[in-house]
């Protein structure tokens, strides 16, 4: 059963016309319902926004298009003048689906007159209005309510808030927080939404060039689980783990993409093996004037001023997270972080999600600012070493040496992380300046042992989040193609309606489970690979049709149901007879089989491969 490579309508309606023209009346009526079900499950959805807002952009990233970024002057090109007319893409995963690119509202027209330009609203979906910074205009919150009034969903995109973010970082430096940066750039839209009777959860911050950043994922599930009904069970519950750097994640992703997800265990296993090429952040916290920037030169053995050393001195204060690198030990970087107060939005303020391991220092005794970061290192899941800064001059502070102090300063060091929750603490007493006495060689040793099982433990926490975007992606190669398989089961059944189709459905099911690894040989795979056993990577399998494949339970779900009228007619002697005729295959029930089904599969291989790498 073979059928030609993108099927499209005029396909379809070249079809009809060959039946009509053989005068198979009974094949060219049931290739017009086809094509009455194709166009049937057709979306439109309509992108609007003020020119400048970045509504191309959004459309291209939404097709796995990044346009502009291999070219270094496209940045400082001026933005084309719109054309006036809609522009129309199909998506390249759903191909169903078109994306609109619509004209903007342009003064002095009357908001009126672009409702009118825009034309009848039943032509579209849903709505999705991009806008940048600044207010939105009357005529976008006019469409806005029409759409609302025609109960069609709609969602407004606050987009650059990768450019807010660069902004808020420049202009308050140490006071700058991600989270508040975020907050405010949410709040204009959300309360103007509000004064109009819109619904402010409907909107989502991205930014176009940052897919992978801040809500663009969340927008997607939302138009993909509204516009084609494709619900995902769990992959709110997956935000939870993402306890690794995106930079982590980054990484294994990119080590594993090239690679069926059968073959995926067996590439983290040999990272994990051998972590020396993958990257350790280690990020210095504490009060400014703790001594931070000298402990990284000295860390560094690179002395304060040299070309290539931290700015140091009383009048010093870093500004700005800054990396350094270790000269001996490879592909590990030490950040100097600004420092932060007692209050606890300080700390706040530093996005620890970046770094994979921490060094806290204090200058003095054990305060409410060290407390702080402790507890807010803790809630990570990351381990940190305690540095004790400036122990020499606590000694020579002594008018005669006390025995035992550097004891006494340790164990009131350890006392309070204990009091804060630290069940076994590692305190260093370290002098910045005399590197060989104290604790300075002892922390410089400590981390080259640690390195190793740091990135690992690293990794692990990155493990889950780069898991589901293998899935994920190789899940949306394979919805690329249900459109096409969907038609061609319905034309096979055009010229030969019967039971077959039920048969090619379930092999192109189980075609899928084997890309998803989800078959026994695959599961052998990754059980191998990750010391589990085949039983219980099964349990994660739930998908009916991949459990037990069964081609007559696959035909009733895919078959349109018998009018009334034939089944009464049937009973008719002698005129009556066959009236009921062959079934009829849905094309909208068979694609909706596929699309359930593929994506049950895609939350099976994420399940089975979490599970594979979660501890017993």
């Amino acid at each position: 059963m073979t059928a030609p490579a993108g099927l499209d309508d005029t396909f379809l309606q070249e079809m009809r016309v060959c039946y009509n023209a053989q005068d198979t009346s009974t094949a060219a009526s049931r290739l017009q319902a086809l094509v009455d079900s194709v166009n049937a499950l057709k979306a439109n959805v309509a992108f609007v926004g003020s020119r400048g807002s970045g509504v191309t952009t959004v459309i291209h990233a939404l097709m796995g298009e990044r346009p502009g970024l291999d070219n270094p002057h496209s940045f400082f090109q001026q933005t084309p003048e719109p054309t006036g007319q809609p522009t129309r893409h199909t998506h390249p995963t759903y191909p169903n689906v078109t994306l609109w690119d619509l004209p903007g509202f342009q003064e002095p027209e009357k908001p009126g007159e672009y409702m009118q330009r825009l034309g009848d609203l039943v032509n579209w979906t849903c709505l999705v209005l991009v806008v940048a910074a600044g207010s939105l205009a009357d005529p976008h919150l006019l469409l806005l309510k029409a759409f609302k009034e025609k109960r069609k969903p709609y969602y407004v995109l606050r987009t650059k808030v990768d450019l807010d973010l660069h902004t808020a970082k420049r202009r308050f430096r140490a006071q700058y927080s991600p989270a508040e940066a975020l907050a405010l750039a949410r709040k204009g839209v959300s309360e103007t939404l509000a004064k109009n009777g819109l619904e402010a959860k409907r909107v989502f911050l991205v930014s176009a060039l940052e897919m992978d950043q801040y809500e663009f994922s969340q927008f997607e599930d939302l138009l993909e689980e509204e516009i084609i009904h494709l619900k995902r069970a769990h992959n709110r519950e997956l935000e939870d783990l993402r306890a690794g750097s995106q930079r982590k994640i980054q990484e294994l992703y990119q080590a594993c993409a090239t690679s069926g997800l059968a073959e995926v265990p067996a590439i983290i296993h040999s990272v994990l093996d051998e972590p020396s090429q993958i990257r350790l952040d280690v990020a210095v916290l504490g009060e400014a004037g703790s001594g931070k920037s000298t402990l990284v030169n000295a860390l560094r053995g690179v002395g304060s001023g040299k070309p290539g050393a931290a700015p140091t001195g009383v009048t010093t204060d870093t500004q700005k997270p800054t990396a350094y690198t270790h000269p001996s030990m490879p592909n590990l970087y030490l950040w100097d972080l600004p420092g932060v107060g007692a209050m606890e939005e300080d700390v706040g303020r530093l996005d620890l999600s970046h770094y994979d391991f921490f060094l806290l220092t204090a200058s003095e005794r054990y305060r409410q600012a060290q407390s702080q970061l402790v507890r807010a290192v803790s809630a990570t899941g990351k381990q940190f070493f305690f540095v004790r800064t400036k122990v020499d001059v606590d000694l020579e502070a002594q008018p005669s040496p006390e025995p035992g102090l550097m004891e006494k300063i340790r164990n009131s060091c350890m006392a309070a992380l204990q009091k804060d929750g630290v069940g076994s603490p590692r305190v260093f007493l370290v002098s910045s300046l005399l590197h060989n006495t104290y604790d300075l060689p002892a922390l410089q040793e400590a981390l080259k042992n640690d390195t190793p099982a740091l990135k690992r433990e690293a990794l692990k926490r990155a493990i889950p989040m780069a898991l589901s975007r293998l899935v994920r992606s190789k899940s949306k190669l394979l919805m690329k193609d249900l459109w096409d398989k969907t038609l061609q089961s319905c034309l096979y059944c055009v010229g030969k309606p019967g039971p077959d189709v039920a048969t090619y459905l379930i092999a192109t099911i189980l075609a899928f489970s084997i890309e998803l690894g989800l078959d026994k040989d695959s599961l052998a795979q990754v059980a191998k690979a990750t010391e589990k056993s085949v039983k219980l990577l099964q349990i994660e399998i739930r998908c009916p049709l991949v459990k037990w494949p069964n081609p007559d339970q696959v035909l009733k779900q895919v078959t349109k149901p018998v009018p009334l009228s034939a089944q009464m007619w049937s009973y008719v002697p002698y005129w009556g007879r066959g009236a009921v005729g062959q079934p009829e295959i849905s094309f909208e029930a068979t694609y909706r089989l596929l699309v359930d089904t593929l994506t049950e599969m895609e939350e099976d291989a994420e399940r089975m491969l979490h599970r594979a790498y979660t501890r017993e």
